[in-house]
């Protein structure tokens, strides 16, 4: 498999990979400008920029930028990092990093228009709802994976990480809480809950009363989505869908959350 088809599969796994490429190349250096190498999470890579310490240093740099969006430039003096053949390397690495995951807990109306909007946005998106006739490809033919199982069951099997976004949009308030309170013990980025100001504010204390801290709580965005105005599902799925372009790129904007500013009135999804 070559480096291109390397990247494609390490997309659809969604796994990050850097791409070394070498962009000037001076006098006896190993590899003419142009060469590449593929450097996988694991440390093991496809193709070669030379080898030798040159390859371990560009190796190492390409490790530590996995999960790092920007890309680097790398300039050597061969003779300077013990290498006798002299001459000098110019080797950019760029970062192709998963998109970011967004599990969607609920396939009802709203749902299902943030579904189609997340995708959009380049995120990798998993809906789950215990309602077949609600999580199904046929329904739901944009999103990456739809997961139609108990909810207890389903939050047991997905993965989480530092980078995951989280909606909870389900048809019953119980339900929410219920979500609501595995998530909050779990590693996300982002993690909001639908409802309105009354509902937001008992699944708050809720969580306290369970021994939940207020460092996780003023996390939790909820009611979801930014002050629009929004009252059918499509636009509120893209208030919610507001904030999280907001949250991906560092900025502020004018949340609806009772547990981070003053809230406007939520809305429950069917």
């Amino acid at each position: 498999m070559d480096i291109f088809e390397e990247i494609i599969s390490a997309k659809k796994a969604n796994m990050p990979v850097v791409l070394a490429t070498v962009i000037e190349s001076l006098g006896s250096a190993p590899r003419e400008e142009g060469a590449r190498m593929l450097v996988k999470k694991d440390g093991s890579t496809v193709g070669t920029i030379g080898g030798g310490a040159v390859e371990k240093k560009v190796l190492d740099e390409a490790l530590a930028m996995m999960s790092s969006a920007a890309p680097k430039l790398l300039k050597y003096e061969l003779k300077d990092i013990g290498m006798a053949c002299g001459g000098g390397m110019s080797i950019f690495l760029e970062p192709l990093l998963p998109a970011p995951q967004l599990i969607i807990f609920g396939a009802g109306h709203i749902g299902c228009a943030l579904s189609q909007i997340g995708t959009m946005l380049d995120f990798n998106v998993t809906v789950v709802d215990n309602r077949p006739d609600f999580a199904n490809a046929e329904r739901l033919p944009w999103a990456d994976s739809v997961i139609a199982e108990d909810y207890d069951k389903a939050l047991g099997a997905l993965s989480y990480s530092d980078g995951t976004y989280l909606i909870i949009v389900t048809h019953k308030h119980a339900h929410d809480f219920e979500i609501l309170e595995q998530l909050v013990r779990k590693p996300f980025h982002y993690l909001g809950m639908i409802g309105s100001r009354t509902k937001v504010a008992k699944a708050l204390q809720q969580l306290r009363d369970r021994g939940i801290s207020e460092e996780v709580i003023r996390k939790i965005y909820s009611p979801v989505g930014i002050s629009i105005g929004a009252t059918t599902p499509a636009e509120i799925a893209i208030s919610i869908a507001a904030e999280l372009v907001a949250v991906r790129n560092g900025v502020q904007a004018a949340s609806c959350t009772l547990s981070q500013a003053p809230a406007a009135t939520a809305h429950k999804s069917t």
